[in-house]
């Protein structure tokens, strides 16, 4: 983004919001950081969400299924152009599940867009990879 030099830092102010909100678990704080048009996917087969009335209800999931919650970014990688911007990064989800704490290692993905001075989020993917697919393997073995 030739025009604003300082939205890598803006991207990582917000996701550093998603952070906090996410790790809250307070459902309102993201939602208020949610484009109209937000649609995206978890790492669970059935975790598509939509639109931002269905983020809601996962948001709900999400924390109803846990005593408590963390997110952690890794270094990110920050690109965009004009009232967009795309960030990817590797993650980990720690949660106290039924007394016993987990982590989920995965990959996170957030396209933002800029509306009303604000970075929106409009599309969050985050996922596991394949743990039969051995490294320096394309696919995994059968």
């Amino acid at each position: 983004m030739s025009n604003d030099p300082d939205y890598r830092g803006e991207i990582i102010a917000a996701l550093g919001r998603y952070k906090t909100a996410y790790s809250k678990k307070d459902e309102n704080m993201l939602l208020a950081a949610t484009d109209a048009g937000f649609f995206g996917f978890g790492s669970g087969p059935d975790e598509k969400v939509g639109n931002t009335e269905e983020l809601k209800k996962q948001l709900h999931r999400d924390f109803a299924q846990c005593e408590d919650l963390d997110i952690d970014f890794g270094p990110m990688e920050v690109a965009g152009d004009g009232n967009v911007a795309w960030c990817a990064a590797e993650c980990i989800i720690s949660a106290t599940v039924g007394g016993e704490r987990q982590r989920l290692q995965g990959r996170m993905t957030v396209v933002l867009r800029k509306t009303g001075g604000k970075w929106l989020f409009a599309h969050t993917h985050f996922s596991v990879p394949d743990r039969r697919q051995s490294e320096g393997r394309s696919f995994p073995e059968t």
